[in-house]
Parts: structure tokens; C-alpha cells; sequence
């Protein structure tokens, strides 16, 4: 009587390829992700841009609904910065994925390096606030800090072209609509950064990939 034999041990190369495609994939969502995310800033200015020129002209239209067009003006903005808010928090989680990724593979290619350099880790150095130098930290706070300034005044401004042609009421609403618009993208950004950050502290701690491998 035969003795029932077991699934074959699976061959390293078989590991490798599975991570490979995983990695392939991992990498293609975050390419994707990353060209929305920099198409929607483009938008977002190219709007900003067209609606400033734009309002000089309504102002001058005798019988236009100016009040109303006032109020909603920043609301695409928002939009925008809230779904911009999602879309670069998932960009971000997907990077804790191929970080896990990357170590696994970097395992077992034996590369004589450090990990630091090689694959997303050496990207981190720049775009990650946490890891990157005091100046690229500015530079990146500058961005989205800027950014965050231009809507907010534009908001302030298109509210405040409203006083006197309409009733001050509207006026207050959509300010509080849009005050709670940025509490929430805010919270949005607070808790997506602890979520990733709880994904980071969980990345399983591999000593000898932080040390650089002999060059012998």
C-alpha cells in the first residue's frame, strides 16, 4: 500500500515569479493613481485660473444670476481637493504594500547594497515627510500647503464678491458648508496617515536588509 504523498514543495522560483507579479500589478495601480492625482492638481489650477478671469466678466452681465455662480465657484475646487485627499491616501497605502513587496525580493536577490537604495525606499528619501531632508520637507509642505492657501482665499473671495447681492443667510450657509468641507478633507488626511502608519509599524522588521551588504 502507497503511502499518499503531499502537495510538491513549491520551487524558489516559483516564490519569485509570484512576488514578481504581485509587484508588477502593486506598481501599475500606483503609476495610475499617481498620473490622477497630478491631472487633478492640473485641473484644479487650470480652473482656478479660468474662474479668476472669469468673475471680472460676470460682474458686468446686467442680468446674470451673479449671487448663485458666487457661491457655487469653489465647489468643483473642493471637490477636487477632497477626492485628491482619497486618491494620494491610496497611493500611499499601496507603497506600504510594495514596500513588503520589495523586501521579500530584495531577500532573495542578494543584491549587495543597501535597502535603502533600491526601489520605492530610495524614493521615500525625498517624497516621504517622515524619512526626507528638512528642505524637501518644506518644499512638499509648500505644495500642498500652497495649495490648500490658494482654494481657501479664492473660497474667502468668491464669498465675499456676494455680500450686497445677496442675502447675507446664503452667504453664511455656504461658508459653513464649505468650512465643513475642510474639516472633513482634514480628518480625511489625519486619519489616512494613521492608518498608514499603523501599516508601516506592522511591516515585518528584517535587521540585515537596513545593513549593507558586503561588497566581497
Amino acid at each position: 500500500m502507497s503511502k499518499s504523498e503531499g502537495p510538491p514543495p513549491q520551487a524558489p522560483n516559483d516564490h519569485i515569479s509570484a512576488l514578481s507579479a504581485l509587484y508588477q500589478g502593486e506598481k501599475a495601480d500606483a503609476s495610475v493613481i499617481f498620473n490622477t492625482a497630478m491631472a487633478m492638481m492640473g485641473v484644479a489650477g487650470a480652473y482656478l485660473v479660468g474662474a479668476l478671469s472669469y468673475i471680472p466678466n460676470v460682474l458686468k452681465l446686467p442680468d446674470a444670476p451673479i449671487p448663485w455662480i458666487l457661491l457655487l465657484l469653489p465647489a468643483p475646487l473642493w471637490l477636487i481637493v477632497a477626492f485628491h485627499s482619497l486618491i494620494t491616501l491610496n497611493a500611499m497605502s499601496h507603497g506600504v504594500s510594495i514596500i513588503i513587496i520589495e523586501d521579500a525580493l530584495f531577500e532573495a536577490s542578494g543584491l549587495r547594497a543597501k535597502r535603502a537604495l533600491v526601489g520605492s525606499a530610495s524614493g521615500d528619501k525625498i517624497m516621504d515627510i517622515t524619512q526626507s531632508e528638512p528642505v524637501h520637507t518644506l518644499t512638499t509642505i509648500f505644495v500642498y500647503g500652497g495649495f490648500a492657501a490658494l482654494v481657501l482665499l479664492f473660497t474667502g473671495y468668491s464669498l465675499y464678491l456676494a455680500k450686497g447681492l445677496i442675502h447675507e443667510r446664503y452667504i453664511w450657509i455656504s461658508s459653513g458648508a464649505y468650512l465643513l468641507v475642510a474639516v472633513m478633507v482634514l480628518r480625511s488626511w489625519i486619519a489616512g496617515f494613521g492608518i498608514i502608519n499603523k501599516g508601516r509599524s506592522e511591516i515585518p522588521k528584517r535587521p540585515h536588509l537596513t545593513a549593507e551588504r558586503s561588497l566581497k
